[in-house]
């Protein structure tokens, strides 16, 4: 540009340049104004949950059963004098209380699996009612998000 003349094409590109930085700087802006983030407490929430609870009270009703096979069987195994016989009755109840677990922890899982989808559920119904394009574990966010973990917790319990 010393011999007065104006480089056209350095302009022009210059001129590409300033629109394009200025509208991603307007895109991030109006996306900003448009993602509404939101928290919940899941711990709260999963304390506040009836099917948890029920869960909770169900399993403690199973380890209940078990040890009370398990305290049958000892006396039994006791009991008896015959070595061999011991042990064929040691293998019996064994088998019979793992099964007897396995069958509760199924069943336990599976009610979990209900539970953690309800929750989840409710959580994106209260989101998308209010507008809310992501939600956060509250444990896991510093700061920032509308806490919705009230409404979530007034529809588990």
């Amino acid at each position: 540009m010393s011999n007065g003349k104006v480089n056209y094409g350095l302009v022009v590109l210059v001129a590409v340049i300033a629109s394009v930085i200025s509208s991603l700087v307007t895109y991030k802006a109006v996306s900003a104004d448009k993602m509404k983030f939101a928290v919940v407490d899941v711990n709260r929430v999963v304390l506040s949950s009836k099917e948890i609870a029920a869960l909770s009270a169900e399993r403690q009703v199973q380890v209940q059963e078990l040890k009370k096979m398990a305290d049958e069987a000892n006396a039994k195994i006791t009991a008896e004098k015959d070595a061999d016989a011991k042990k064929a009755l040691s293998e019996k109840a064994l088998s019979t209380i793992n099964a007897k677990k396995e069958t509760f922890d199924k069943v336990h899982a599976s009610g979990l699996q209900a539970a953690d989808k309800k929750i989840n559920d409710v959580i994106n119904a209260i989101a998308e009612k209010e507008g809310l394009s992501v939600v956060f574990n509250k444990a896991s966010l510093v700061n920032g998000g509308v806490d919705i973990t009230d409404s979530v917790v007034e529809q588990v319990r």
